[in-house]
């Protein structure tokens, strides 16, 4: 089961590496054992919530409990993460770079916003549709793959690295594929790419979303952004029992 004050202290490591105010953030640790086949730490926005859909770890933390446990004192958001308290087979050394890579998402949000994240979990759904390959090379992904892969390296040891390497679910933490110059763009030229993502709307339409999406991105403001989910000293952590499905 995972270490609290273990955890508290790769979150600080991570926290400071990624930029990220440790008291933005919100973690929940769901007292069960990571079922098979499920993520074993997933990220939710500050403007997200939990649907039928979203990954089993959040939907284990309920979305009643993610909505109204996330509140920032001054304003009322924060980035969340859920954790499974068992994670069998995962090596210990595997904490901080998950983390690290969770982190890289939360700063996209204060980078680009919520209406990237609306294109990136489109995104997302189509490639999942699709039987899941390519999922690894999604802008997003790559990004933060890049950033878990860089902090490994700068915080393990060559033999914790390498029972990384070892770990089919921690492969990708140590992926070092070059992130794109400009998320942003990626995504958006990926979903123009493809129409499976809305193949009930014409060509057109699906244009007209994407150029919606970038204006909404450019326009979004970074230090407003980071101020809105500002106000604790340190993270908070919530150890909760599985919520009914």
């Amino acid at each position: 089961m995972l270490d609290l004050d273990r955890l508290r202290s790769e979150l600080t490591g991570a926290c400071a590496d990624s930029g990220l105010d440790p008291g933005s953030l919100v973690v929940f640790v769901v007292d069960a054992v990571r079922p098979a086949g499920t993520t074993p730490m997933a990220y939710l926005h500050p403007a997200g919530f939990v649907w039928p859909d979203t990954v089993a770890v959040f939907r284990a933390v309920g979305r009643d409990r993610a909505q109204l446990l996330h509140r920032s004192p001054q304003n009322g958001i924060a980035h969340r993460i859920a954790v499974w308290d068992g994670l069998p087979g995962l090596p210990v050394a595997a904490l901080g770079p998950m983390l690290r890579h969770e982190l890289a998402h939360a700063r996209r949000w204060e980078q680009s916003g919520t209406r990237f994240f609306e294109a990136d979990d489109l995104l997302r759904s189509a490639v999942r549709a699709a039987g899941g390959d390519g999922y690894g090379s999604l802008p997003s992904e790559l990004e933060a793959n890049a950033a878990s892969a860089a902090y490994a390296a700068r915080t393990l040891t060559p033999a914790a690295l390498a029972r990384l390497a070892a770990c089919a679910d921690c492969a990708a933490l140590l992926d070092r594929a070059p992130r794109p110059e400009n998320v942003v763009e990626a995504t958006l030229s990926e979903l123009c790419r493809r129409s499976d993502w809305s193949p009930w709307v014409d060509a057109a339409a699906r244009e007209a979303y994407v150029s919606e999406v970038r204006a909404a991105c450019a326009a979004w403001d970074e230090q407003s952004a980071r101020a809105l989910a500002a106000g604790r000293d340190a993270p908070a952590l919530e150890v909760v029992s599985p919520a009914e499905p």
